[in-house]
């Protein structure tokens, strides 16, 4: 039977590591946590009730890049990352083992639930959480980072996201998303996907908000009233700021 390695990046995460490790244990063959920076709460510390293989690695300033890192610790041949602030469901533990075992399939996305003003949005979108570690790599960090050779299949089963905070606010994109927007940036111009010429990007940053304002609109806004409307203005907004910055980086 094939092997499962969870791996998860955190930082100061004691009001929910808990739940996430809980989650995991029985369903999968290790656990690896990687701490970004000195810990200042008692993350290390339940981690420790769960798994032995518990590592600390340099705050880089956003925990996903040090999910390559993770992902080198584990031993399994499929491995699941998970963040915090996440948690299987049920029917993702009962299944877990018979995703694993279908030889056809190399990585899976998983229903991944957004919490807005703490309630769950009736209509969700996939991502991948799970692959076979023989057959991906990684190529950029935010929201994107694990890239698979092979068939990817999106199941039904959920992904729990449930932060303490609410992640779709103006004080959060502020706080959070303006951070990640500008290290998405530079990953792009870095690894040659922001190719054209940079004013072209002045362009490019109009034109992909109001298609993503669009096309979020449609998917989240009609089941979710003003919430859903809420998630597809503030996507639309990241995704300006993305290319936005690439514009800036290389014109001036």
């Amino acid at each position: 039977m094939p092997k499962i390695s969870a791996c998860l990046v955190v930082r100061n995460e004691e009001k929910l590591i808990g739940r996430a490790l809980g989650s995991l244990k029985g369903v999968v063959d290790e656990i690896i946590v990687v701490h970004s920076g000195v810990c200042a709460d008692r993350t290390l510390e339940i981690a420790r009730k769960y798994t032995k293989k518990i590592f600390v690695a340099p705050d880089r300033g956003a925990g996903c890049y040090n999910r390559p890192f993770a992902f080198s610790k584990a031993s399994g041949d499929w491995i699941i990352y998970i963040d915090g602030d996440e948690f299987l469901s049920d029917g993702l533990r009962t299944n877990i083992r018979k995703l694993a075992a279908d030889d056809s399939v190399d990585g899976y996305g998983f229903r991944h639930e957004i919490m807005v003003s703490f309630r769950p949005l009736k209509k969700v979108g996939s991502r991948l959480c799970m692959f076979r570690k023989s057959r991906a790599g990684v190529r950029g960090f935010i929201h994107e980072a694990v890239r698979v050779r092979g068939r990817v299949r999106n199941v039904r089963f959920l992904l729990h996201h449930r932060p303490l905070y609410d992640n779709y606010t103006f004080r959060s994109f502020r706080l959070k998303w303006l951070r990640w927007a500008m290290i998405q940036a530079r990953d792009m111009i870095g690894d040659g996907r922001a190719g054209l010429p940079g004013f072209m990007y002045f362009f490019v940053s109009v034109f992909v908000f109001f298609m993503v304002w669009f096309r979020d609109s449609l998917w989240h806004g009609i089941d979710n009233g003003f919430r859903g409307q809420k998630v597809a203005f503030l996507q639309a907004l990241y995704n300006f700021v993305v290319y936005w910055n690439i514009f800036k980086l290389k014109v001036f």
